[in-house]
């Protein structure tokens, strides 16, 4: 049951960033930001393992690449512990490798850097879900509910809530 409810926040979330983004996960566009070195390395390492390696099905080479991004976002941090891109980026990586709680651990840190940032609290919720900790998932749809005043985007989460409060049940 966790699991369906998994995959229809996934799906849900999936659907409407894809509708944002006109279509699947592809590169960001747009000027660059200014970054350090070691966040240039983990976001080349990224990208390499994430746009050109895993949809190639070159798993390893995949999965070195993932190690090596980890370990430049990881030094970003300890440069940067404010770094909400680095724990963006380790989140996503520890997501891919189901991780789970990792990964809310960081979505944690990004909505903690980021108070009005919605969709870090949505996506730690998505990761506990997936984690099995429903618990700790609600409590992260509760914090993003206080974060916003979008009626649209409240109705949404009402929705999440509901449908994990089911699972505790």
């Amino acid at each position: 049951m966790i699991s369906r409810v998994a995959l229809l926040l996934a799906v849900v979330f999936l659907a409407s960033l894809a509708a944002a983004q006109g279509g699947p996960p592809q590169r960001p566009a747009g000027p660059p930001v200014p970054q350090s070195e070691q966040m240039k390395a983990g976001v080349a390492h990224f990208d390499r393992a994430f746009y050109d390696l895993t949809p190639r099905n070159r798993h390893a080479e995949a999965a070195a690449e993932f190690d090596l991004a980890v370990a430049a976002f990881e030094r970003e941090l300890t440069a940067s512990p404010g770094s909400a891109r680095a724990h963006t980026y380790l989140a996503r990586i520890y997501s891919v490798r189901k991780e789970f709680k990792k990964a809310g651990e960081h979505y944690d840190q990004v909505a903690a850097i980021e108070p009005l940032n919605v969709d870090a609290c949505v996506l730690a919720a998505l990761a506990y879900v997936d984690a099995k900790e429903v618990a700790e998932a609600r409590a992260r749809l509760v914090v993003a509910r206080s974060r916003t005043q979008d009626p649209s985007v409240l109705a949404r989460l009402d929705e999440y809530i509901a449908r994990v409060d089911a699972l505790i049940r």
